[in-house]
């Protein structure tokens, strides 16, 4: 935002200005993921499957102002830079999945 500050007509783009809060947005969560994960001792492997979507919806709303026509040859470099694929680790994701989310069944039901 520093080097390539959005250009008068870019912050009349509401699509424009909800991507780069979206971006913002992630960056906070993270910090506060990664703060909360020493504090509570959250095992590294979920707080690894945590980031690996964080960074997949980081580099799409990247991608998505990357895209942009009105995004300027300077943004669009920073943007580019921005895009990274996560650390896809099949057996992390498995764990996660049976110990955090699927062991959650039926734990919950609708009011009605």
């Amino acid at each position: 935002m520093l080097t390539a500050s959005p250009s008068k007509e870019q912050t009349q783009d509401i699509d424009f200005l909800l991507s780069v809060g979206e971006l913002f947005t992630l960056v906070a969560y993270g910090q506060l993921v990664l703060e909360n994960a020493k504090i509570y001792k959250v095992e590294d492997a979920l707080v690894d499957q945590i980031f690996d979507f964080m960074v997949r919806d980081f580099s799409k709303f990247a991608l998505q102002l990357y895209s942009k026509g009105s995004s300027t040859k300077q943004q669009m470099d920073i943007f580019l830079r921005m895009i990274r694929k996560p650390d896809v680790n099949v057996a992390r994701f498995e764990k996660i999945w049976k110990k955090h989310v699927y062991a959650l069944k039926d734990c919950y039901t609708m009011n009605e």
